[in-house]
């Protein structure tokens, strides 16, 4: 079975992290289905520079990085229309070569539109991949219409979360399509360490009580809220932040937000982390936190709870499916500090067994979820 995959986010050179579960599925599903990436380049003339298509080698997968036309922040409606007609003529002579049974899309917006497009023109069945992205589109009435269309047309519909099953039937997806497929882990890289061996190797204080925050800083990452959660907490009690800049959300904008709630002294920002580091990070704390306004499938929470530490996060995406209360963390409302801080002491005043967390959360590997989709798509080609 041949499968070209679609998704504008995923891991490159300047971000390596960018969209990294996008790459742990497609590298865990190549083991099973002859696989070939594509990630389309966005250019504008003057911004960003044009050029033939770049074929590379990303750590085992094959990846083609076409461009295609945009325009900056103006006529976004029109972004996955721009994405279609620019990678078609690749998408032809990639199928031309090596016609591919499937067309798989990682987000709806702008991959699953794009593909939908692509796919009727040249008459191939399509899969599309829901993550949080849906939300945001159904707030635009053009592009919950245009996603409304590639949901009815696709040959299936794999979700993260069962919430955005639910947004994508409102949108006229067919139920019968639909499988809930949430997130995998990279179980070799976090899974459960000394947490005073690893704070000792990231310079972090061993006789404070540790929250961590991975994500981007972005403000829909709900940093905000849970800096003045913070400022409710003990003198002990301190906050990691594991991410960059993003989304204008700055090293800046958090410290005066920190220096305005009189925690200034109680946060550490690390920055963005190798991926490697990411885990030491999880393995360091006390507890973790996601404080988000929205998500698909978080792995920030699935990867703590593979390392054995509790989670926080905010009712959002998949986070009811994947973390289990009150055997690995607390469930709180968005943008909502009280409750926050209320579950943050909760969580920081028991006693967890890191191995409890783990068997309790039930996370479960790439490979697995590879093969869940996998059936997806061998129901797809009649196989």
């Amino acid at each position: 079975m041949k499968i070209l995959s679609f998704s504008y986010c995923f891991p490159n050179k300047v971000n390596p992290n960018w969209g990294i579960f996008v790459f742990q599925r497609l590298k865990a599903l190549s083991k099973f289905v002859d696989l070939q990436v594509c990630s389309p380049i966005p250019w504008f003339p003057f911004l960003v520079p044009g050029g033939k298509v770049v074929h590379e080698n990303w750590k085992g997968l094959e990846i083609s990085r076409p461009r295609f036309f945009y325009t900056p922040k103006i006529f976004k409606n029109n972004d996955a229309r721009f994405y279609a007609r620019g990678i078609l003529p690749w998408v032809k002579k990639f199928c031309s070569a090596r016609q591919a049974d499937i067309l798989d899309a990682h987000f709806v917006w702008p991959d699953g539109v794009a593909i939908s497009l692509i796919a009727k023109h040249l008459g191939i069945p399509y899969v599309i991949t829901l993550r949080g992205k849906l939300f945001e589109c159904m707030k635009e009435p053009s592009q919950a219409r245009q996603c409304a269309e590639a949901l009815k047309g696709a040959s299936a519909v794999i979700s993260v979360s069962s919430g955005l099953a639910e947004a994508a039937i409102e949108l006229g997806a067919d139920p019968a399509r639909i499988s809930i497929i949430p997130n995998g882990v990279d179980a070799e890289n976090f899974n459960i360490k000394d947490k005073n061996a690893c704070r000792k190797s990231l310079g972090l204080p061993e006789d404070k009580k540790i929250l961590v925050t991975v994500a981007h800083l972005g403000h829909r990452k709900g940093h905000h809220e849970m800096i003045k959660a913070l400022a409710g907490l003990p003198e002990n009690v301190c906050l990691v932040l594991v991410g960059g800049p993003a989304q204008g959300g700055t090293h800046e904008t958090i410290m005066a937000e920190a220096k305005k709630s009189g925690v200034k002294k109680r946060i550490l920002l690390a920055g963005p982390q190798p991926y490697d580091q990411v885990a030491r990070y999880f393995s360091a704390a006390d507890a973790s936190v996601l404080a988000s306004y929205r998500e698909g499938c978080p792995n920030a929470v699935l990867e703590s709870l593979a390392c054995g530490t509790p989670v926080i996060a905010t009712d959002v995406g998949a986070v009811r499916d994947i973390l289990p209360v009150p055997d690995a963390g607390c469930i709180v409302p968005r943008k909502q500090v009280e409750p926050l801080k209320e579950s943050i002491k909760k969580v920081l005043s028991t006693k967890w067994d890191p191995k409890s967390v783990l068997e309790n959360s039930r996370v479960r590997s790439w490979e697995q979820v590879a093969l869940e989709v996998q059936m997806v798509f061998k129901e797809v080609a009649g196989e």
